[in-house]
């Protein structure tokens, strides 16, 4: 890493660490106006299995609303678009699976290497109570479309979440159907070929019992990689973007049985993606050499029943239960060269107990989940290659939350978890086929204690176990099936969360240190001089630490500001199967992430909102290789509706204003025999027409 950027890295911590240092005297030597009609709204999470305000949450978490949701959903938009900017969060293509403070929630086995040895995931990416699978959260798209929320939850959340939660969760809640008729449209079209249309339809279908809601969302987009070798094969792989998105939902609320709510989701998913948007240098071209770019099309269809029912005794019983069925298809155009499929199932239920509610002496949850997945993959790639997956997941948790004093509150949660991992196939790459079966479990407490400085001001402490099972990798070069053992670490966190100025002004900050054992990476292997393998190992020890801050300000009733920092600093400590490797920092991590927002409303008709986000420079790979050293990177997006009529919106967009064109991660195309970067979207324009009525 060069040294003008560890200055940079340096001055940027310090000037992080002022900041949140100065949260509380900000919040006392600032006097609160008069003025109290134009404070903030209250924001609810809801991805700890109890709703709770931000500022009784302990976690590190991002929440979006619905509001800054309509404002960010133009273009191809997805949810992983949308996220894009959060503090500590990177996307290293436009096809990826997001980063969080340092850990790749891909797991360690990425690309090639899931088809071998299945799918490890770090976090989980939950839809209505539908947690996404590996193929649905980085290839598939969710729709931004009559989403309520989406909270963004930074460091272990195994607790709460169970299996695949070590590096965070993405919870997306969608808009329920409503007792009075409303509805929706959207169409628009930009750069690229960009199109959208989307549609939602919600009412009463029996006054005050039942009513429905029924949401489509249609989004495309070519590519922006140009592929200017003759020989590019076409046939059977597509590059460019299709998202269709389709969810029905029924609420019912029979008024002969007070307390009761039922709710059936159905939903329906298709998506066409490239594997990624990739160049081959000069990269600002935009253009690529490469023979081949595989694409990914994949079809879902989920069934999500709930059922709840309030006691009146400040009890509540709620039981989720949800069925979801897959396919994928992996297309690279030459038949016999790496082409795939994937048919999997997945049945999951959730049943838990709440008890009382957050303004209350004593309050907190206890529940029991099971999933269980069954996965048939086959790959053709010199020869084929078969594998049956199956995954049994058991949670059993709780949570107690205690208000010692007026000031003081306790909480503590534990889970005990299960794991049960079983694959068997054959491939044409090693002499015997895999057959593992392995069961891990792990217990996960989690405490938190806050302090009320003043009704406005939290600060707290917390303290959590992370978890991840292990698995199995297959050694190429070797043709032999290699296990790796499950990660654990320990999770230190402070926190602050303010709202000052009469709820004008919502400040939230974690302070936080992650100590990994046996963290889990795909890296080569030196058996000896010259002799070097490939597969998943475990490094014995790691650690990471960092801050995310975040600052909302209704400076005038018609001007909100929003901005938002990441630091972060990781480093290998101890790694045995490549001690070359020890002190690297972790891949794919930046230093610092800064993001500032503006959204103006010029009239009572027209707005204006813009964006800026900073990314500070990293590495491609955990060997820290200065070839794929990636720089900072600035991008910049626009937007200006204007309220034609009350029910009537028309909007245009500018995405990356002054065309960034920055590679956002490298690597080694054997088939081209160099590098390719992935890269920014270059400036993308478009405008939309929306309506209700």
């Amino acid at each position: 890493m060069s040294s003008k950027l560890v200055l940079m890295r340096s001055v940027s911590f310090a000037s992080l660490i002022a900041v949140a240092a100065a949260t509380p005297a900000f919040a006392q030597s600032n006097p609160a106006p008069t003025a109290g009609t134009i404070e903030l709204d209250a924001i609810t999470v809801t991805g700890e299995k109890v709703e709770r305000d931000l500022r009784n949450t302990a976690s590190s978490v991002s929440v979006i609303t619905d509001k800054d949701i309509a404002r960010a959903n133009t273009g191809n938009a997805t949810v992983s678009e949308i996220l894009v900017g959060t503090p500590n969060v990177t996307y290293t293509d436009t096809v990826s699976a997001p980063i969080i403070r340092g850990q790749d929630t891909q797991g360690p086995l990425t690309g090639q290497n899931s088809f071998w040895g299945g799918t490890v995931p770090r976090a989980t990416i939950n839809v209505d109570g539908h947690y996404l699978s590996y193929n649905e959260f980085y290839f598939g798209a969710t729709s931004p479309w009559d989403v309520k929320s989406i909270e963004v939850f930074r460091g272990p959340q195994t607790t709460s979440q169970g299996a695949n939660a070590i590096a965070g969760a993405i919870i997306v809640n969608t808009k329920d159907p409503s007792f009075t008729p409303e509805a929706g449209f959207l169409t628009e079209f930009g750069s690229y070929a960009t199109r959208r249309a989307a549609l939602m339809l919600s009412g009463p279908i029996i006054k005050d019992q039942l009513a429905g809601r029924i949401t489509l969302d249609y989004s495309g987009r070519d590519t922006f990689i140009d592929y200017i070798s003759p020989n590019f094969q076409t046939r059977y792989a597509d590059q460019d973007f299709r998202n269709l998105n389709l969810r029905a939902k029924l609420l019912w609320r029979p008024s002969e049985l007070p307390g009761f709510e039922a709710k059936l989701t159905y939903s329906r998913n298709e998506s066409n993606r490239p594997s990624q948007e990739a160049a081959s240098a000069p990269f600002d071209r935009l253009k690529h050499i490469t023979t081949t770019m595989p694409s990914f099309r994949q079809n879902s269809n989920t069934g999500i029943l709930d059922l709840s029912y309030d006691f009146g005794n400040r009890f509540k019983v709620f039981n989720q239960t949800q069925y979801t069925d897959l396919s994928v298809s992996r297309k690279t155009g030459l038949l016999g060269n790496g082409d795939a499929y994937i048919d999997q199932r997945n049945i999951s239920n959730e049943l838990r107990v709440t008890y009382g509610d957050q303004s209350d002496v004593l309050s907190g949850v206890a529940g029991i989940y099971y999933a269980h997945t069954k996965t048939d993959e086959i790959l053709y790639l010199t020869g084929q290659s078969t594998f049956d997956d199956t995954k049994r997941n058991l949670g059993v948790f709780g949570e107690l939350s205690y208000r010692l004093t007026d000031r003081w509150t306790f909480t503590g949660s534990l889970r005990f978890q299960q794991d049960q991992i079983e694959r068997v196939g054959r491939t044409v790459f090693a002499a015997q086929g895999v057959d593992y079966d392995k069961t891990f479990q792990a217990v996960l407490p989690k405490a938190s204690i806050a302090y009320a400085v003043t009704p406005d001001w939290t600060v707290g402490a917390m303290v959590n176990r992370g978890y991840n099972p292990g698995g199995v990798s297959l050694n190429l070069t070797a043709g032999r099936w290699q296990p790796f053992k499950e990660e654990t670490l320990w999770n230190y966190e402070l926190f602050t969360r303010a709202s000052l100025l009469n709820n004008r002004l919502n400040v939230s900050g974690n302070l936080f240190y992650t100590d990994f054992q046996n963290a889990q990476y795909f890296i080569p292997v030196v058996l000896t001089t010259g002799v070097v393998q490939s597969y998943a190992i475990n490094a014995e020890k790691a650690h990471a630490y960092g801050l995310e801050v975040s600052a909302d300000y209704r400076l005038l009733d018609n001007l909100t500001l929003k901005a938002g920092a990441g630091l972060l600093r990781t480093e290998i400590d101890k790694i045995s199967a490549n001690t070359g490797y020890k002190g690297n920092e972790f891949a794919k991590s930046p230093g610092y992430m800064l993001s500032f927002g503006v959204s103006w409303d010029v009239t009572s008709k027209l707005n204006l909102t813009a964006q800026l986000r900073h990314t500070d420079g990293y590495y491609s790979d955990v060997a820290n290789t200065r070839l794929y050293l990636i720089k900072p990177y600035t991008i910049a997006d626009f937007r200006a509706s204007y309220q034609v009529t009350d029910n009537l919106q028309v909007y245009g967009y500018v995405k990356n204003i002054f065309d960034e064109r920055a590679p956002t991660y490298m690597q080694q195309n054997r088939g081209i025999g160099g590098t390719e970067a992935s890269m920014t979207e270059p400036r993308m324009f478009g405008a939309g027409i929306k309506g209700t009525f």
